[in-house]
């Protein structure tokens, strides 16, 4: 038989011949070859419904990357023991100028710079599937220099991890991220009411898209160095769920949706929530006296992040219960007016208590009561309004940041109010 007799059949089925044309090859007249065939038609460039993946924008080539690059030590992926050796660290300087003013008590001055961090440490990826992390904070005096972190993380099936040794679980937005991260000099007051400190743990974690988690258990102990097994600790749950969506114009928007419980089982007795002691201390708005410090049960985060080619966003819930119950909200919008360079941001506080006296927290530099040289101030009701602007003068690891904040803090057991206008200056530099 013929091989036009053979593909004939099919060549009829499948493609839409003129009949003319089709009697012509059954007649042998004409060859196959010598039809002109149409055009196949074109592949759709986009499965529809399918879901899209958000692409993070990178940075622009910039002279500084080789600079940067020399972090990294020593780099093989074929060796068996060690894969990677770097050193990583970050310096930042803060400064604030302003006052406090309190009816019927003196103002608080506010002017104040300070090295807010000074962090060291290296970095190893070794056997493949273990990445270890050590790092030293030299900030402050000698009762606030210590051993940041010193962790390990292991793989132990495709997209299953295990953490353990020195660190700090996933808790809120701001308390997650890395401070060079930051979007604002400082965390908000309630995030560094209800951070727990660094210390001892385990976590289990899954990173399986669109979904995460993590579970994992932490000392109640708390030490500059090394923490010890204290009290029944605390359990910390996270969960996490990511997508992404296309934008009109192009471009497209990232959306992360969290969820974090931590679960205090020693109650008072805990020495890693919260992670800074206040009592005995007096407050600058009244001179109150602190009696004790809050002693937190459940602590709840959610919220949600969206980021897009140049607007961001994040706003997070946050609640504690215990014997003191506080709460409260914060709304972060930013924007790149200049893409990669300059980023104006805003950020909105509110944090409130049933309780006389129940928020805890400074103004301006000194804003973290974990560092016992800020001004405290305390109240049941804070409002807090942020708008600044923060130029990347490489990536974020060169970071200047400028804004102004007004706060206001309420406290109707003292009946009088504290508001403040604080200019914040600062910089980053980390590798």
């Amino acid at each position: 038989m013929k091989p036009f007799q053979i593909i004939t059949p099919f060549l009829l089925l499948s493609l839409p011949l003129a009949a003319n044309e089709a009697l012509d090859i059954l007649e042998g007249k004409k060859e196959v070859n010598e039809i002109d065939l149409p055009p196949l038609p074109e592949e759709e460039s986009e499965e529809v419904g399918g879901e899209v993946s958000y692409v993070a924008p990178e940075w622009a080539p910039s002279p500084l990357d080789p600079v940067w690059s020399r972090a990294v030590l020593f780099e093989d992926n074929d060796n068996p023991w060690v894969q990677q050796l770097a050193i990583m660290g970050l310096f930042e300087f803060s400064g604030s100028w302003g006052d406090a003013k309190t009816e019927g008590a003196t103002d608080t001055d506010l002017n104040t710079t300070r090295t807010r961090r000074a962090r060291l440490g290296a970095r190893m990826k070794v056997f493949g599937n273990t990445e270890i992390e050590a790092v030293g904070e030299f900030a402050g005096d000698a009762d606030f220099q210590r051993i940041e972190r010193l962790k390990a993380k292991t793989q132990i099936r495709p997209n299953y991890y295990v953490s353990y040794g020195k660190m700090r679980p996933r808790f809120g937005i701001e308390g997650s991220k890395e401070p060079h991260q930051l979007l604002t000099p400082e965390r908000t007051l309630l995030s560094n009411m209800l951070m727990p400190a660094e210390t001892l743990g385990v976590s289990f974690s899954q990173d399986c898209a669109p979904w995460d988690w993590s579970i994992g258990w932490f000392s109640g102990d708390s030490d500059r160095y090394i923490p010890g097994f204290h009290g029944d600790g605390f359990l910390a749950g996270s969960l996490a769920y990511e997508s992404g969506e296309s934008l009109e114009g192009g471009g497209s928007m990232r959306t992360r949706w969290h969820l974090d419980y931590i679960y205090n089982l020693d109650g008072r007795d805990s020495r890693s929530i919260p992670r800074y002691d206040v009592a005995g201390r007096r407050s600058a708005n009244g001179n109150q006296l602190i009696a004790n410090n809050p002693a937190f049960t459940h602590l709840f985060s959610t919220g949600i992040e969206l980021e897009g080619d140049r607007f961001a966003f994040e706003g997070d819930f946050q609640l504690a219960n215990g014997d003191l119950n506080a709460w409260g909200m914060t709304l972060t919008p930013s924007y790149w007016a200049v893409p990669g360079t300059l980023k104006v941001v805003g950020r909105y506080h509110y944090a409130d208590t049933d309780d006389a006296a129940g928020l805890v927290g400074g103004l301006g530099a000194g804003s973290d009561p974990f560092y016992d040289t800020s001004p405290l101030f305390v109240g049941d009701e804070f409002h807090s309004f942020y708008l600044g602007a923060n130029l990347h003068l490489y990536q974020d690891k060169v970071t200047v940041l400028n804004g102004l904040e007004y706060a206001l803090m309420k406290d109707d057991a003292g009946g009088f109010e504290t508001d403040a206008w604080v200019w914040h200056t600062g910089a980053r530099l980390s590798f």
